[in-house]
């Protein structure tokens, strides 16, 4: 196997970085989010909002399966990173959850939010999550990035891993390694229904059959440990869920949104029922 294919698979959407170079001329919208202008895209109504976040240098229209089905129940908002021009040689995740906050607000899309995220957009989303708590509702993580396997990885084949020559001069890309860092101290996450997908379509690869166990035995012991996780498996498909079953990723996400809504109701109904108990008690 080439240098790259390995962590290419984990790190990477399943969009093609010709598709992105494109996409940076057909801006469906921007909003300013700390200087950057990002590329939005944002439908339909309804809370708890829908956070679509995709891994690294992958464009927004990766979500063209999903994001509409999204919008026929709740609001939903897509965007990436690759309109903005880098105003420093390194972008974390810590900074992307800070500028999407920022862009969310800027584009009328309050919270709760669903996070769903996929490859390194898991990442992202769980850096989100930990900072802002009381702002998440609820993830769907698509074949995420663990940060785990890439330990693993580092040991057993340590040639397949990414190279800090091949993003030279790509901020989000030179961000990798101080954002798995930023991941691994970062605060717990909050209470909250968090659905893992896995691809485990079978691909005729040395490597994948070697790596395809662990990656999904990670997966699954990380998401498992969560107060309120489930983990999925998807023998249709590999590493770009949102593109090859996209039906599965959009029903997951209502099964969340819908959840959420409960636990919502269910919340204000206590705080009805505890005000009206407190002004009978009032003399």
């Amino acid at each position: 196997m080439k240098p790259l294919q390995i962590l290419a698979a984990i790190l990477l959407p399943a969009a093609s970085f010709a598709l992105a170079g494109r996409a940076v001329n057909d801006l469906p919208g921007r909003i300013n989010a700390d200087g950057r202008l990002l590329r939005i895209r944002v439908e339909g109504e309804g809370s708890p909002a829908v956070v679509l976040e995709i891994g690294l240098g992958g464009p927004l229209e990766v979500w063209d399966l999903v994001q509409p089905e999204v919008a026929r129940f709740t609001k939903v908002f897509a965007y990436d990173r690759i309109g903005a021009v880098d105003a420093k040689p390194m972008l974390t995740g810590v900074e992307i959850a800070h500028e999407l906050r920022t862009a969310l607000r800027n584009a009328g899309v309050e919270p709760p939010y669903i996070l769903v995220g996929q490859s390194f957009g898991g990442v992202y989303n769980r850096i989100f999550a930990s900072l802002y708590p009381n702002e998440v509702a609820g993830m769907v993580l698509l074949d995420p990035t663990q940060e785990e396997f890439l330990d693993w990885l580092r040991i057993h084949y340590p040639k397949e891993m990414l190279s800090k020559e091949i993003v030279k001069n790509w901020a989000e890309g030179e961000g990798v390694w101080e954002t798995l860092d930023q991941l691994k101290v970062a605060a717990p996450l909050p209470d909250i229904p968090i659905v893992l997908v896995t691809g485990t379509k079978f691909i005729d690869d040395p490597m994948r059959i070697k790596t395809l166990p662990v990656w999904t035995a990670m997966h699954a012991k990380w998401v498992t440990a969560q107060s309120e996780g489930r983990h999925v498996l998807a023998p249709d498909s590999g590493h770009g869920v949102e593109v090859e079953v996209p039906k599965l990723v959009v029903s997951l996400i209502r099964e969340v949104v819908n959840q959420a809504r409960r636990e919502a109701a269910a919340a204000d109904a206590h705080r009805v029922a505890a005000t009206q108990i407190a002004e009978r008690a009032e003399p």
